[in-house]
């Protein structure tokens, strides 16, 4: 619960998935702050016959003058496997990144298109940075040496699960929590 003198907040679980990104889309400007675009697109990645599957978004970081950052999403529940379904999603996406940078490239620049607002960004912060142009930018992301980089954001992160991502991988993952609170006149508070 949060409380304060004049109300309660009680604790309102994400009762699916789906529900969980509806409020990161609710939250995303102050959850990631000003220089971070978040992508929802769900498009299969990975060579055909090998490794595919389907991140639940993207984070483009743009908050390093020198090293821009993307970050391959995978929004969770808690009350899911850590490692059977967790872990093993975030290996996978890995491996699909890895054998489809241009892929990927080709789903950011499709969703780009589409977001005048992270458009802008990405160009300002090109022109800015000494990156010719939105593509190339693109490039340096994917394309350099150990670019893969995981997100994971999830409601309530159980300590098996922070041991495996935090120590057990050879790239980077971030995790994020974020929790949903209401009051009985419905208002709403997220903690993140």
């Amino acid at each position: 619960m949060l409380w304060s003198p004049q109300k309660q907040y009680f604790n309102e679980p994400f009762d699916t998935e789906a529900d969980l990104e509806k409020s990161i889309q609710e939250v995303k400007d102050e959850l990631f702050g000003n220089n971070r675009i978040y992508l929802e697109v769900k498009k299969k990645i990975g060579k055909q016959g090998k490794t595919r599957n389907i991140p639940d978004a993207y984070l483009i970081d743009l908050t390093s003058k020198k090293e821009p950052m993307l970050y391959v999403v995978e929004n969770e529940l808690e009350k899911h496997d850590p490692l059977k379904h967790i872990a093993v999603q975030i290996l996978e996406f890995s491996l699909s990144f890895e054998t489809t940078p241009q892929k990927v490239k080709t789903i950011i620049k499709d969703v780009l298109r589409n977001d005048k607002s992270a458009t802008k960004l990405c160009a300002e912060y090109a022109t800015e940075n000494g990156f010719e142009n939105i593509d190339y930018l693109l490039e340096k992301i994917i394309y350099r040496k150990d670019s893969f980089n995981a997100l994971v954001i999830i409601d309530e992160l159980p300590d098996e699960l922070e041991t495996i991502l935090l120590s057990r991988f050879k790239f980077p993952v971030e995790i994020i929590t974020l929790q949903r609170f209401s009051s009985n006149e419905g208002e709403r508070l997220y903690q993140f």
